[in-house]
């Protein structure tokens, strides 16, 4: 099993420096170019690749621990660790899906309105909820974090919801949607970078509360730039005075 773990961070990794070099490529090229689409599908392309790989590893971590009979009690951080990583690894497949699916169904929101998608969009949610009630009933050492990053399931998923009621009045509404799940996206790329790619690259052990700032700074950072860049294009568009 340790060589599957291993191939699998491998391919996380790798997929994931592929998938952080290429979001910054659509961001600053011309919306709709060759470059933009080219590189926006390579992107979204290592997105689904590295969160094939990380639910399949989180997978063989809990049958790992279930076959040495290392219980919850036992190992606290360890679970709490697997469950945040679950969580954040379907919510941000919800968004990138979403992101995407939006693109496919221009200017008709309601038709996103499926089973699969209402159900995502409400797992998201639930997730989040999971989470919450994880941290303040098991109380584990990570809980800042799991309550710092805990609502990240509900914007999504009362996002994609209130999107595919499809009551927006700007014909520009998927544009904006689109833009915003895509660097949701990118922010998710960007804290597991700070948080497992810098610290180890540089050999930084943080301790105490500054070990939650590579978590939450890109969280921080990231939804007011969707929000700033949202409002330069709605004002680029002329539907913001």
């Amino acid at each position: 099993m340790d060589w599957l773990s291993e191939s699998l961070r491998l391919v996380h990794v790798v997929a994931g420096a592929i998938g952080l070099v290429a979001f910054w490529l659509p961001v600053f090229s011309k919306k709709g170019a060759r470059n933009h689409v080219r590189f926006g599908k390579v992107f979204v392309r290592s997105a689904y690749v590295v969160l094939s790989a990380a639910a399949f590893a989180l997978l063989l971590r809990v049958i790992d621990l279930n076959l040495r009979s290392v219980s919850i009690a036992e190992a606290p951080q360890t679970y709490a660790f697997i469950v945040f990583l679950g969580y954040l690894t379907f919510v941000t497949y919800v968004i990138v899906r979403h992101g995407m699916a939006v693109l496919r169904h221009k200017g008709m929101p309601q038709s996103l309105r499926t089973p699969v998608n209402t159900g995502l969009a409400w797992g998201a949610i639930a997730s989040s909820a999971a989470i919450l009630a994880y941290a303040l009933v098991l109380e584990p050492p990570s809980a800042i974090i799991l309550f710092a990053l805990s609502p990240i399931g509900v914007l999504t998923g009362l996002g994609n919801l209130r999107y595919m009621k499809g009551t927006t009045t700007s014909h520009r509404a998927w544009w904006y949607e689109h833009l915003g799940a895509m660097l949701g996206a990118g922010v998710a790329f960007h804290t597991a970078f700070f948080v497992f790619g810098v610290t180890r690259l540089f050999d930084i052990g943080l301790t105490g509360w500054v070990a939650v700032l590579p978590w939450v700074a890109p969280v921080a950072i990231g939804l007011p730039a969707i929000e700033i860049w949202t409002r330069h294009y709605r004002r680029k568009f002329g539907e913001l005075a």
